[in-house]
């Protein structure tokens, strides 16, 4: 159920990991992001072989699980794809998740990428993100959708250190500055204008809650 200033009475984690897909998509194999770092599943950052390690790949056509080695193997395999392809193509913001996919048979379990991407929301992104924002609770849904997106995208502290304005507006409740501040030079156009317009219809719901409130009051 949906108040007149669009938050939910309940807002899940399963709605934010529904927008969320939209944008990362759901890989079960190593990959590269737009800004060139091995990844999988739902937008999870392998930052080393030591990173991917700790998942339970397991080799497509028999199920077996992977050795360490083969982990590791493959984790280069992806970096150094996409070092080819970067200076193939200098201004790509990256390869192709299904070019990746040929690189090897490792994967994770069937629903593996989606429990872990749940669990980090419930464990790790949502409770920093209501550190970093007191009021996430009370603002509209549009405006929580933005500012987990933002935060799962980016990591929360890089949000916090590098988007200092818009951590601010968003604060403040300033939901048109929030979204003149949302842009990543790191993610698709489409993406940056996506997040901007849930900001606009945010502050949109907000001025229409505080009209309908001066209009009772008299």
């Amino acid at each position: 159920m949906q108040g007149a200033d669009g938050r939910s009475a309940a807002t899940t984690t399963g709605v934010f990991l529904k927008a969320l897909k939209q944008w990362e998509g759901e890989h079960p194999f190593m990959y590269v992001d737009t800004r060139g770092h091995v990844t999988t599943g739902i937008g999870h950052l392998l930052k080393t072989p030591e990173g991917a390690l700790k998942l339970p790949w397991q080799h497509s056509k028999t199920g077996q699980p992977a050795t360490p080695a083969e982990v590791r193997s493959t984790f280069a395999r992806v970096l150094q794809a996409t070092v080819q392809f970067k200076q193939d193509h200098p201004n790509a913001k990256g390869i192709a998740p299904a070019a990746c996919e040929r690189l090897s048979d490792l994967v994770l379990p069937e629903g593996f990428a989606t429990r872990l991407a749940t669990s980090r929301l419930n464990t790790e992104f949502l409770p920093h993100l209501r550190e970093l924002f007191p009021g996430f609770d009370r603002y509209p849904l549009p405006a929580q959708h933005a500012i987990v997106d933002m935060g799962y995208n980016l990591g929360v502290a890089k949000l916090k250190h590098e988007f200092p304005a818009f951590v601010a507006a968003c604060r403040a409740g300033n939901f048109v500055d929030a979204a003149k501040e949302s842009h990543r030079s790191s993610c698709r156009e489409e993406r940056n204008r996506a997040t901007a317009d849930l900001l606009d219809q945010a502050a949109r719901l907000s001025a229409s809650v505080r009209t309908v409130t001066r209009e009772i009051r008299l």
